[in-house]
């Protein structure tokens, strides 16, 4: 009986064909980007009048406000207890930057000959290395906790809090000032 009541549910029409959900898969993503570059250009406006850096604005702001959808999403399944698709949306969504978005974006940029490398300054590596570390500890049980959550949400303000007081040294930001140049 269960396995009849399982298979009603894979029997439901499709609303859309491959070709239709391709077209608008492509429209909604052109639209998306475009509405993306206007917060951005919105967010870096007001960063400038609040004196926010721009590390802070790419690392922690930004983030927050595109993923929103998906950081709803990975909370309302956590609060249904379907803790492996929580974590899927939410560590995968990292793994996917750090490890797809980031290095292909440098391939186009240099294919454009605008200067992106891979090459991070001390304090991001520290932290991506940290962070890393600390989720990864974690989630490896498989189980949370209230405590657990309070350490990755003192965490993610510690971090903020690092990117918004972080400078490079001196040396650093003239060979950045240099290649922008």
């Amino acid at each position: 009986e269960e396995a009849g009541e399982g298979e009603e549910e894979e029997e439901e029409e499709a609303v859309l064909g491959v070709a239709g959900s391709v077209f608008w898969l492509a429209v909604i993503t052109v639209v998306i980007s475009i509405l993306s570059e206007y917060m951005v250009d919105s967010l870096e406006a007001a960063a400038v009048g609040w004196g926010v850096p721009d590390l802070f604005l790419g690392t922690i702001i930004i983030p927050i406000v595109g993923n929103a959808a998906e950081h709803a999403a990975a909370i309302i399944f956590a609060v249904k207890n379907k803790m492996e698709l929580a974590l899927g949306i939410a560590v995968g969504s990292s793994i996917q930057i750090g490890v797809f978005c980031v290095p292909l974006l440098c391939v186009f940029a240099w294919s454009i000959d605008i200067e992106l490398s891979l090459n991070f300054g001390v304090f991001e590596c520290l932290t991506y290395l940290i962070t890393a570390l600390i989720v990864g500890a974690i989630i490896t049980s498989g189980q949370s906790n209230w405590l657990q959550g309070v350490v990755l949400i003192t965490g993610y303000a510690f971090v903020s809090a690092a990117f918004f007081v972080h400078a490079d040294p001196p040396e650093l930001a003239s060979h950045a000032e240099h290649h922008h140049e």
